[in-house]
Parts: C-alpha cells; sequence; structure tokens
C-alpha cells in the first residue's frame, strides 16, 4: 500500500479535526447561550454549514504559522547549497 504524501495526511487530519471542532463548537454555542432550542443545528446540515467555516479557518491559520517554517526551510537549503560547493 502506498503511503498518502505528507499534505494530504495534513489535510485529512485538519478535516476531521474540523469536524469534532464543528460539533464542540455548536455545543459549546448551545450551552453557552442556555438556548436549547438551537439544538436543531445540531443536525447533518448544521454541521455540514459549521464544517465548510471551521475547515477553511483552519487551513488559513495553519499556512499562517507555516510561513515562518517555509522561511526557514529556504533559508537552510541555500545555506546546504552554499556548503556543497
Amino acid at each position: 500500500m502506498e503511503s498518502i504524501p505528507l499534505i494530504k495526511k495534513q489535510v485529512l487530519i485538519l478535516f476531521v479535526f474540523a469536524i469534532f471542532a464543528s460539533v464542540i463548537a455548536i455545543i459549546h454555542g448551545l450551552f453557552m447561550d442556555l438556548d436549547l432550542t438551537q439544538i436543531k443545528r445540531l443536525t447533518i446540515e448544521g454541521l455540514v454549514i459549521t464544517i465548510l467555516i471551521i475547515f477553511p479557518a483552519i487551513l488559513f491559520l495553519e499556512w499562517v504559522f507555516d510561513l515562518n517554517n517555509k522561511k526557514r526551510i529556504d533559508e537552510l537549503e541555500e545555506e546546504i547549497k552554499r556548503l556543497k560547493k
């Protein structure tokens, strides 16, 4: 079996996290508002809409925090190229 590339693994893990975060966000909203009539948001449709909001937000945050790492990797690659010469 061929292993999944690292980027695809990261996106899959973030998507699963977004599902759990969506459920937790809906439940948190129910208890903080103490409005149990909003339980209807905990349906498949409500979950999908919440995932569509949370998943891109998580991808954006991952991209923002990865910017510094990419810059550092580029610097290290340049240094390795110079050392090889």
